[in-house]
């Protein structure tokens, strides 16, 4: 039992590690029909779910695929590029570099003439025994996951190529399978405005969003489907959930500019947020009203309470940071709580709102 006690804390380790922000929207996921939770993944509201073991079993995934790779360099049949000159993966990036995707490789001498010299996208990737011999019965690449389909002819449609060729190996016993897919120009395009949508948008996409009852909703964590369906705000109060930046996709570098302090934000930076952070109020489970807010202060109600999300640089009665907010919907903005925090903040001047517990005690 010591060595299992050893590896849960290990796992621990490589989740704290590993669960970090994406800075961009990916090639790889924009194939998922959930555009709401594209949206909220790309202003990093959504916890993530994958524990230890999960990232232990996507990093040998991904150890797979670079034994594949080498596997066609070492066989000398073909020839493949993995890596630029530079010695990175060979990368694409549109607007602004806010949707972008990295391939596994370039291909030549796959197909026979006169089509030899002719340059194919290498796609790999792994499945467990059961995914594989679903694949091997469609025997359709494309038919068998609609999110790597759209991942496949994203990145044709991103380098100009016309032809892509799909490894996947059965993870049980190194069985491969392998196919060639003809370019969609229909799916990039498509792929593009719905990039454009997502990355452009200063509020979710909720016409998109899920039922509770969708299978894929079933294993989720009470906290993600909570901030999935808007019952909470998101646990991290970070610049790219805050109402006051924007992308620009108008230049290169993933760029994020925020209209208050007038700069661009550093990556780094975004995940902590600042002291006037201020929640897009599309997020917030309370009735916005936009006629009473200010730059510093945005005004919701929640039956007979009006009360403020507020900067720094304001206070007073119903007035809370964006970490107060949070945790104030943790119990839904109850009038009956806000108006008992209120005299506590009366009686004990600069106390704070810090955490709903299950006790329902505030300070």
């Amino acid at each position: 039992m010591l060595s299992a006690s050893i590896f849960d804390q290990i796992d621990e380790v490589i989740a704290n590690k590993e669960n970090r922000h994406r800075g961009h929207l990916g090639f790889s996921g924009i194939g998922d029909d959930d555009e709401y939770k594209l949206w909220m993944g790309f202003r990093w509201c959504l916890p993530s779910t994958f524990g230890g073991r999960m990232l232990r079993l996507f990093d040998l995934g991904q150890r797979i695929e670079e034994q594949i790779v080498d596997n066609i360099k070492d066989s000398g049949l073909i020839s493949i590029a993995s890596h630029d000159k530079d010695g990175n993966q060979f990368r694409a990036s549109f607007f602004g570099g806010h949707f972008a995707g990295s391939c596994d490789g370039l291909l030549k001498g796959v197909l026979p003439p006169p089509e030899e010299e002719l340059v194919l996208l290498l796609e790999v990737k792994s499945a467990n025994d059961k995914r594989f011999k679903e694949l091997v019965k469609l025997q359709s690449y494309e038919a068998w996951s609609e999110t790597y389909r759209w991942q496949i002819h994203s990145y044709m449609g991103a380098l100009g190529l016309t032809k892509c060729m799909v490894v996947v190996m059965n993870k049980n016993n190194s069985e491969i399978y392998s196919e060639v897919i003809e370019y969609n120009a229909a799916i990039w395009e498509r792929a593009q405005e719905k990039a454009e949508r997502i990355i452009c948008s200063d509020a979710p996409l909720k016409d998109t969003r899920r039922s509770e009852k969708d299978w894929r909703m079933k294993n989720e964590p009470d906290l993600y489907k909570d901030i999935y369906y808007g019952r909470r705000l998101p646990e991290s109060v970070n610049c790219r959930n805050c109402k006051n930046i924007k992308p620009i996709t108008t230049s290169n570098g993933a760029t994020w500019y925020c209209s208050r302090s007038n700069r661009a934000i550093p990556f780094e930076e975004q995940q902590l947020g600042c002291k006037d952070h201020l929640w897009i109020p599309e997020l917030v489970n309370a009735d916005h009203m936009p006629e009473r807010s200010t730059e510093d202060a945005v005004a919701y109600r929640v039956g007979i309470i009006d009360f403020y999300n507020s900067t720094s640089e304001v206070s007073g009665e119903y007035h809370y940071s964006s970490a107060e907010m949070r945790e104030l919907s943790k119990v839904q903005f109850n009038a009956e709580m806000m108006i008992d925090a209120e005299k506590i903040r009366a009686e004990f001047p600069g106390s704070q709102i810090d955490n709903m517990d299950e006790r329902k005690v505030p300070f």
